[in-house]
């Protein structure tokens, strides 16, 4: 990519931005590690539901439990990547499955889903057809993107929820298409014409909907982790979302990254504690 990249941007910018755009709107699809697959299968078969694109995306679900907790996973992501998270919730609380019943799904352009491009709205409105179908949501657990999605949802889409918990959540939508041009290889004026394309496609307020900007007005109970070592989503960038969230708990990691975090036991546990002993 970097060397399309490069070779198309001294072309043309106008063409550059065309594929930056596109790449930039383009989940990569990665495959399911074998670790994930008996938590996949516990779940059984998928409904799907129809989003405003026209495209299907798998709804999983588990346990029989009145509170509804929705997995919501990030960019290039599957709900199964929160497996270690549910299997410590229930070893600390047995009863989890008669409490809750655990949605887990994947969003237009990712597994099992169908599409080929999607944004951070298209994964929020996941989040409302899965209210809209399966009741009033209880309790989020998001992981990159999918942190931005939940308050997105809750704020935007109007979605209640009584907790949220936001791991690794994204930066302002301007940064994070500066550290996509970094890492792609593409230059200044290339940045400013997906800049300009976002634009068209949002408005020019279009960071309004990033999470640290969100994260402002936020008024759900809310947990939040970020690791100093996170490569996807620098530490400055999360903290911008973690120390102004109103409403909630900001907890720094270290040595986890983006995605090993995930599957940390000592995380999990607060989010444990959060969940069922929080006063909140």
């Amino acid at each position: 990519m970097r060397i399309a990249a490069s070779t198309v941007q001294k072309i043309s910018i106008k063409k550059a931005s065309r594929l930056a755009w596109n790449l930039f709107l383009t989940p990569y699809a990665f495959k399911i590690p074998s670790r994930e697959i008996p938590f996949e299968a516990r779940f059984g078969e998928a409904q799907f539901l129809k989003h405003s694109t026209g495209h299907l995306f798998p709804v999983y679900s588990i346990g029989q439990g009145p509170k509804n907790m929705v997995l919501v996973h990030g960019w290039s992501g599957r709900f199964t990547q929160f497996a270690t998270i549910i299997s410590t919730l229930e070893k600390l609380h047995p009863n989890l499955l008669d409490e809750f019943t655990i949605i887990g799904f994947n969003a237009v352009a990712h597994r099992g889903a169908q599409g080929k491009k999607a944004m951070m709205p298209y994964f929020a409105e996941c989040i409302a057809l899965i209210a809209d179908n399966f009741g009033p949501i209880h309790t989020i657990i998001a992981h990159s993107l999918g942190a931005n999605a939940s308050l997105y949802a809750n704020q935007r889409l109007q979605i209640p929820l009584e907790r949220q918990i936001l791991i690794a959540p994204p930066g302002l939508i301007s940064d994070m298409v500066r550290l996509f041009c970094q890492m792609i290889g593409f230059n200044a004026d290339v940045q400013e014409a997906l800049i300009n394309h976002i634009k068209q496609t949002h408005g020019d307020d279009f960071d309004l909907q990033s999470a640290p900007e969100l994260a402002k007005s936020n008024t759900v109970p809310t947990l939040v982790f970020h690791d100093t070592e996170d490569q996807d989503t620098p530490i400055a960038l999360g903290r911008k979302v973690g120390q102004h969230m109103a409403n909630g708990t900001y907890v720094e990691t270290t040595g986890l990254g983006h995605r090993r975090i995930l599957h940390d036991p000592s995380t999990a546990k607060q989010i444990a504690e959060f969940i069922f002993n929080s006063n909140q």
